[in-house]
């Protein structure tokens, strides 16, 4: 399955928000998008109004049997997240999604008629909830840390993480020291130190107000034996603090 988050974990469930479903969703287990597990996320726009009902009948043939003259009506929350965008604020980013958004299994079976495995795979339905922890310690696999062409972008331990200078949803580093630089009183602000991400010419700067929490180790594992090791590769472990 596509999961960009390891086993060990660290957080408390009043720090999971249950109330919105991912507007993306991946296809199939192996599929990695937006979808997936560990990806950070935002609240849509249009979202979050809790004035509408907390859940809407849709057509969704992709999820259900499909028969000439019939309609596949298919209950889905109305509040939505999104993976964030690249270089938010963390102000814009309300957690890291648990578990990943599905439709079918790795044979293209519908998940709606196999709830044993869909749990197995760690997954919700598309539209559904998707819980979506806000605090907390996480073991990131490589697929959520977004590391481009940007040598700068390979967190260390002690850096502060931000939001992917070029990736949506995807996570990166940035040394403390280099997130504001001088008052400057002509713009009466804290000015960004410059030393940050040149993203195809273009500079992406970072405060004190991008930082989501605190890299606070990397490491890798190897596969050992004859065996595919589903958690080797490296790896990064965040404190969370939204």
């Amino acid at each position: 399955m596509s999961n960009r988050l390891l086993p060990f974990r660290q957080y408390d469930e009043n720090d999971v928000i249950n109330l919105f479903a991912n507007d993306a969703s991946d296809a199939t287990p192996t599929t990695n998008g937006n979808g997936s597990a560990g990806v950070f996320v935002s609240i849509k726009s249009g979202g979050g109004n809790f004035s509408n009902d907390p859940i809407t009948y849709i057509d969704r043939a992709q999820l259900s049997a499909t028969y000439d003259h019939t309609k596949n009506q298919y209950p889905e929350v109305q509040l939505k997240v999104e993976a964030a965008a690249v270089a938010a604020k963390a102000g814009e980013v309300i957690g890291v999604t648990l578990k990943q958004t599905l439709e079918a299994d790795e044979n293209e079976e519908k998940l709606l008629y196999n709830p044993v495995k869909r749990d197995e795979l760690q997954a919700v339905l598309s539209g559904q909830a998707v819980p979506i922890a806000s605090r907390g310690i996480f073991t990131l696999t490589s697929d959520a840390i977004d590391n481009g062409t940007n040598t700068d972008s390979h967190p260390t331990p002690g850096m502060a993480v931000v939001m992917s200078p070029e990736t949506a949803g995807k996570v990166s580093g940035i040394a403390f020291d280099s997130l504001v630089g001088d008052y400057d009183a002509a713009l009466a602000n804290f000015l960004p130190t410059g030393s940050v991400f040149n993203v195809a010419g273009s500079f992406v700067y970072y405060t004190y107000a991008s930082v989501l929490g605190t890299w606070i180790g990397t490491g890798t594992r190897a596969s050992v034996g004859p065996a595919t090791d589903t958690a080797a590769g490296t790896y990064g472990v965040i404190k969370l603090n939204l």
